[in-house]
């Protein structure tokens, strides 16, 4: 039952992202709230979990983004792949720093492929304008809504089932 919400979640909110929140634009860029939401629901339920929102904000994020679907499905997998693997090593304790160096890690590396997309597909190569331009207030951007998000999914947190019924 928790794949079909959260499945229908991120279809909600690939749409929210793609009519609503692109509109809103701070140090030149949108903020990312699939990609903040997809490490944040990390942090706080797990990467199995996390892993069938990937494919389903990926693909629906770029059809209705009118972007490369592939191209944003990867962009997705790959970091939420590589933070969860950081995550699952327990390096960093505390969750609310976890989620803001994860999201940061995270949002470099989504912004960088995307980038790299677009040089190869013809866009003009200058890597080092393109981070100042784009990955650089991106992840500026995303680290400044992460509180939020992460504080909402908290509060979605279902209660520890191993708990609940011990004295």
């Amino acid at each position: 039952m928790r794949y079909w919400f959260g499945g229908a979640f991120a279809c909600f909110l690939a749409l929210f992202q793609a009519s609503s929140v692109e509109q809103f634009h701070v140090l030149g860029v949108a903020p990312n709230l699939m990609l903040v939401l997809l490490v944040a629901w990390l942090v706080v339920r797990g990467l199995d979990d996390v892993l069938p929102m990937v494919a389903v904000a990926g693909i629906t994020s770029g059809f209705v983004g009118l972007q490369t679907p592939g191209l944003v499905l990867l962009a997705l997998i790959v970091p939420i792949a590589l933070v969860g693997a950081v995550r699952e090593l327990h390096v960093i304790h505390s969750n609310a720093v976890l989620v803001l160096a994860l999201v940061a890690a995270a949002t470099v590396i989504y912004e960088s492929i995307l980038l790299t997309g677009v040089m190869a597909t013809g866009g003009v190569f200058d890597p080092a304008n393109g981070l100042m331009a784009a990955v650089v207030p991106a992840t500026i951007v995303n680290l400044a809504v992460t509180p939020f998000v992460y504080v909402l999914m908290r509060f979605a947190k279902p209660q520890d089932a191993r708990r609940r019924l011990s004295y």
